[in-house]
This record gives C-alpha cells, sequence and structure tokens, in this order.
C-alpha cells in the first residue's frame, strides 16, 4: 500500500511537469495574438507620444506581425 502512494505521487509529479511543460512550448508556439495585443499598447503610447522614433519602431513591428501571422494591422504613416 505505501509503494502505491508512492507511485501514485510521482506519477502525479510527472504529469503535472509534462502539463506544464506543454502549455509554456504552446504558448511559445502561438505567441500572435500576444505580439498583437503587445503592438495594440505601443500604438496607444505612441498616439500619446507622438514620437517619430517610435513611429518607425512600431511600423517595422506591425509589417513583421502582418507578414508571419494573420493579423491585418494596418501599418502606421509616420510622414
Amino acid at each position: 500500500m505505501i509503494f502505491q502512494k508512492s507511485n501514485y505521487y510521482k506519477l502525479s509529479v510527472v504529469g503535472g511537469i509534462i502539463i506544464i511543460a506543454s502549455l509554456i512550448m504552446f504558448q511559445n508556439f502561438n505567441s500572435c495574438p500576444a505580439r498583437q495585443f503587445s503592438i495594440i499598447d505601443e500604438i496607444i503610447q505612441y498616439e500619446s507620444a507622438m514620437d517619430y522614433s517610435m513611429c518607425v519602431s512600431l511600423a517595422e513591428k506591425i509589417q513583421t506581425l502582418n507578414a508571419e501571422c494573420t493579423s491585418n494591422l494596418e501599418t502606421l504613416y509616420c510622414g
């Protein structure tokens, strides 16, 4: 009976580690929505600062996101 509890505990710990590792891997591979929210947050910050250098970096980030993911964020015009 003691060995069964010990094995169950070890199995539970290993299972938990596998679940946590798979969630971390899934988050790393599916980061497009996280990147999109990050860019939207930066756009809001840009609207309050109106800094040209921030606009250029945001435009590049948006173009990269649109090329790599299925998002359709409108590219900023920094003219």
